[in-house]
């Protein structure tokens, strides 16, 4: 059984979760947890915009009931929705809609759950701001879980970049990445970034075989000594369906390669990424 958690919020980014969590419960038995949060620090700044505080407390007081009230009406009917969904999907689930920092919560339940998927922009304001929050930005810093975020389009999976160091998040990356996959005969790069060749090779060789164990995918390696964004800018930007890296390096030198490539992913925000830490 694998437990995955869903963020919720009203975005096409959830929907499009929705997507690739049925993608993976096609060949994985999974239970899922929908976690609808309303980020109620986000909501005391939409009120400030309402009510400036010279006009008193009392005031700030009911607009943000009045708020919070809209937006607990709207989680409830996401929520609605998820069950929907899952209900439909044949998919065993269950739900719970919080009030708080939303990468507070997140971090929290992930301590209890196999795989985190959510979108890359959040929105879990419930709309009392137009302006997308990143805290997946915040989440994959500290999620004990795997995390994968996704954009707001859905996109079939079948070339996969494997960005690998050798450190134990890769490896808990590329682990999880063979224990959810949906499609057994992905095209798979396995791609390193080591200022060593024969190391970059011999971790190549690692990967390639627990890879091949579990996947019938076609396996490719590729070596570099330059920059991973740089690599990925210049060969597989646009031409792979997900990419799975680590969010630390194993060391500073190696930091220097891989440390910020998973934000980079965010910001370009257009394939989904499975990252662990």
């Amino acid at each position: 059984m694998h437990n995955i958690l869903i963020p919720i919020d009203p975005s096409d980014y959830t929907k499009t979760a929705y997507q690739y969590v049925l993608k993976i419960a096609s060949h994985n038995e999974i239970t899922v947890e929908g976690l609808a949060i309303i980020d109620n620090l986000n909501l005391a700044e939409a009120v400030s915009t309402f009510v400036p505080l010279p006009l008193g407390n009392e005031e700030h007081l009911q607009q943000e009931e009045i708020l919070m009230k809209d937006a607990k009406k709207k989680a409830r009917k996401e929520i609605k929705n998820f069950k929907k969904l899952c209900e439909t999907n044949g998919l065993e689930c269950n739900s719970k809609l919080m009030v708080g920092r939303p990468d507070f919560v997140i971090e929290e339940a992930g301590k209890y759950t196999d795989l985190v998927v959510i979108g890359m922009r959040n929105f879990f304001h419930f709309e009392t701001s137009d302006s997308p929050e990143k805290t997946v930005s915040k989440i994959i810093h500290y999620s004990q879980a795997p995390v994968l975020m996704v954009p707001k389009e859905f996109k079939s999976v079948n070339k996969v970049l494997i960005a690998f160091d050798g450190s134990n998040p890769s490896v808990k990356a590329a682990r999880e990445f063979a224990k959810i996959a949906w499609n057994k005969t992905y095209e798979i790069t396995l791609l390193v970034s080591h200022s060593s060749r024969s190391q970059g090779d011999e971790m190549l060789e690692k990967l390639e075989n627990y890879l091949t164990k579990h996947t019938n995918a076609k396996i490719e390696r590729q070596y570099s000594d330059k920059n991973i964004i740089s690599v990925y800018d210049d060969q597989f930007a646009g031409n792979v369906d997900l990419v799975v890296c680590g969010m630390h390096s194993q060391n500073i030198l190696q930091k220097l390669f891989v440390g910020s490539f998973p934000e980079h992913l965010i910001n370009a925000n257009n394939v989904p990424v499975l990252v662990a830490q």
